[in-house]
C-alpha cells in the first residue's frame, strides 16, 4: 500500500509540474536565448493593395484598447519581414545591403511586457533592449503649446539606418539609399496597418538624441522615421 501511495504521489507530482511548465509557455513568450519568438505572419487575407492605398489615412487619436502580440508580428514583417530563403524582405535594399533596423516602444501590447524591443527579421522576433515604457519619456514636450499626441499610441515602431552598411563604394556617398529604403520600408507598415483595421502616422520630429540613448544605438546608426500606430480614436 505504502509504494502505491508512493508511485501515485510522485504521478501527481508529475502532472503539477507538467501543467506549470505548459502554463509557463502560455504566458511568457520570451526563451531561453532572451528573444520573444513572435507569431508567424500571415501572407494572405486582409483587403487589397489598391484597397489600403484608398483608405490610408494619417491619424493622430488613439483608442485605450491594446494592440495584440499578432498585430505587432504583422506589423514587423511587412516593415522588414524576411521573405524566401534567400534572405529577401518585404521592402527592397540597394545591393541587397539592408541598412535598416527596426524598433519597437511597447506600452500598451496585449502578450508582451512594456519597454523596448528590436526586431529580428531572420528569425522573426524580438530581442528586449530595456523593461521600461519610455513612451511617455521620449515624446514629453508639447507642440505648439499642445501635449505631444504620440503618447496616447499603445505601439510606436521606429526605423533607423546604418549608413556604413551601404556607404562601400570608394568616393561615393549612397546615404541618400538609406532614406530612400526607409520611406518604402515605413510605406509598407503604413498599409498593413490599414490591411489591419489600425491606425497610424509617419513622423519625422523627435528627439534625436534621446531616441538614440532610448534605443542604445551605436556609433553610426542614426533613427529616421517614427510610426505610432494604434486602434483609430472616434471623431468628437
Amino acid at each position: 500500500m505504502k509504494k502505491l501511495a508512493l508511485i501515485a504521489s510522485i504521478a501527481g507530482l508529475a502532472a503539477l509540474m507538467t501543467a506549470i511548465s505548459a502554463q509557463s509557455e502560455v504566458t511568457s513568450p520570451t526563451s531561453s536565448t532572451g528573444s520573444i519568438s513572435l507569431p508567424e505572419p500571415r501572407t494572405d487575407g486582409g483587403i487589397s493593395v489598391e484597397k489600403a492605398l484608398q483608405e490610408r489615412r494619417s491619424i493622430r487619436s488613439f483608442t485605450s484598447e491594446p494592440l495584440t502580440l499578432a498585430e505587432i508580428s504583422q506589423l514587423c514583417w511587412a516593415a522588414q519581414g524576411v521573405t524566401d530563403d534567400k534572405g529577401h524582405r518585404t521592402s527592397p535594399s540597394a545591393m541587397a545591403t539592408y541598412p535598416l533596423e527596426l524598433y519597437l516602444l511597447a506600452g500598451n501590447v496585449t502578450g508582451l511586457p512594456d519597454g523596448v524591443y528590436h526586431y529580428s527579421p531572420q528569425g522573426h522576433n524580438l530581442t528586449v533592449i530595456s523593461n521600461e515604457d519610455v513612451i511617455s519619456e521620449l515624446f514629453n514636450t508639447s507642440m505648439g503649446g499642445k501635449e505631444d499626441w504620440r503618447k496616447s499610441a499603445p505601439a510606436i515602431f521606429i526605423v533607423t539606418g546604418v549608413f556604413d552598411r551601404i556607404n562601400k563604394i570608394p568616393g561615393q556617398d549612397l546615404s541618400r539609399f538609406v532614406y530612400v529604403e526607409a520611406g518604402t520600408a515605413s510605406e509598407n507598415l503604413l498599409l498593413e496597418v490599414v490591411s489591419l483595421g489600425l491606425a497610424a502616422t509617419y513622423t519625422a520630429g523627435f528627439d534625436e538624441n534621446k531616441t538614440e540613448e532610448y534605443l542604445r544605438l551605436a556609433s553610426g546608426e542614426t533613427p529616421i522615421a517614427i510610426i505610432p500606430v494604434g486602434h483609430k480614436a472616434e471623431a468628437t
